[in-house]
């Protein structure tokens, strides 16, 4: 063979073969195309997280970007969520709390910021409007909320944040998935680009978090890898671990009972029941939520208040959560906030009377009277 016919045909190979790669990169890139479109149409990947503006902050693991307002979007809500110049929802309010003023604080996780519905739905928006209607004194109610937090991070809310307002009451929302993200802590959680990302999440890099944000496909590829590491960023707790979980919410429900004090706030706890498995949750047994909450307060200076009683005997429960997402609707928030005014007005802790003679039971008739 020549010379020449032997480059003719070396360059022959080599066309060849970059043709066939680069069919079959494009025959590749259509049928992920066609995944990409089949995966859309049937909906199975991971619903993308409802904020994109966390930051880090100088004294709490994260909070939301201040002074910033977006709308949240799924099949089953569209809201706005705003946020002050400290991060939080709702309008400025000073620190320093003006004369005759009564005020709430309310410190939770997204139950208490509100996901869902919009600023004035939550159940501290609707507690404030009762109150301050009937009040002749100016009545506030300021949500400190932070979604995906639990008791540790909470009481540092309270601390850096809370107190500074000079609160009355302190309302504490507590939740079974609590227990679970006790477990995770600080370290099993952080910000990246906007979103909270698990610390597994983390060393999948940019491309990763990049293709999850934009890909159903990558979605649920990167979904199921990391399920056995976290759901949502809540792992499964093994064995034993839920009593040294409750322990160390014990730790930080103590911290926040000393912290009320020390400017003569009465502090309540609120159990909200979530969806899956909430029938359940208003039991006796020891070891439910509501039942280690009133064995932790018999022993301080501090209140519970159980929603979930008020909820079994909703007439329409399944009209309190959203089925798919998890939180509640606007009619979950309203029954919260009669539920709370009621306790509180039984203990003689508010300034005002909402619903006449104290009461627990709840009652259609007062509810309306009560315009929550």
């Amino acid at each position: 063979m020549s010379a020449q016919g032997g480059r003719a045909t070396v360059a022959g190979s080599g066309r060849g073969w970059r043709f066939a790669a680069a069919a079959f990169a494009l025959g590749a890139l259509l049928c992920l195309a066609v995944l990409e479109i089949a995966t859309r149409a049937v909906g199975i990947a991971p619903p993308l997280p409802h904020h994109d503006g966390f930051v880090a902050d100088s004294v709490l693991p994260w909070k939301m970007r201040a002074n910033r307002a977006r709308r949240g979007r799924t099949d089953e809500f569209d809201v706005r969520y705003a946020h002050n110049a400290l991060g939080f929802r709702g309008g400025d309010r000073p620190f320093e709390k003006p004369p005759d003023t009564f005020r709430i604080v309310g410190i939770g996780d997204s139950f208490t910021y509100g996901i869902g519905v919009d600023g004035h739905a939550t159940f501290l928006a609707r507690i404030e409007a009762a109150l301050a209607a009937r009040s002749p004194h100016p009545v506030e109610a300021i949500n400190l909320g932070i979604p995906r937090y639990w008791p540790e991070p909470e009481s540092l809310v309270l601390e850096h944040y809370g107190l500074r307002f000079r609160p009355d009451i302190v309302i504490v929302g507590v939740l079974p998935n609590d227990v679970a993200d006790t477990r995770t802590g600080v370290a099993g959680l952080g910000v990246s680009r906007g979103y909270l990302i698990t610390s597994r999440a983390r060393r999948l890099g940019g491309i990763g978090h990049w293709l999850y944000l934009r890909s159903h496909v990558a979605r649920v590829l990167i979904g199921q890898a990391l399920a056995g590491d976290t759901r949502d960023g809540k792992p499964e707790l093994a064995e034993g671990d839920e009593e040294a979980a409750w322990a160390g919410m014990g730790e930080a429900f103590d911290r926040m009972v000393r912290l009320s004090a020390t400017v003569d706030a009465r502090i309540v706890f609120l159990h909200i029941p979530q969806i899956r498995g909430w029938m359940t949750a208003a039991g006796e047994d020891a070891l439910t939520p509501p039942a280690r909450l009133r064995r932790f307060c018999a022993a301080r200076d501090c209140q519970v208040i159980d929603v979930a009683p008020a909820m079994q005997a909703h007439p329409q429960p399944d009209s309190l959560y959203y089925p798919k997402d998890g939180h509640c609707t606007e009619a979950g928030h309203a029954l919260i906030a009669r539920v709370v005014m009621r306790e509180l007005e039984a203990q003689g802790a508010l300034p005002v009377t909402v619903f006449g003679e104290p009461t627990t039971a709840p009652g259609p008739e007062t509810d309306r009277a009560a315009g929550v």
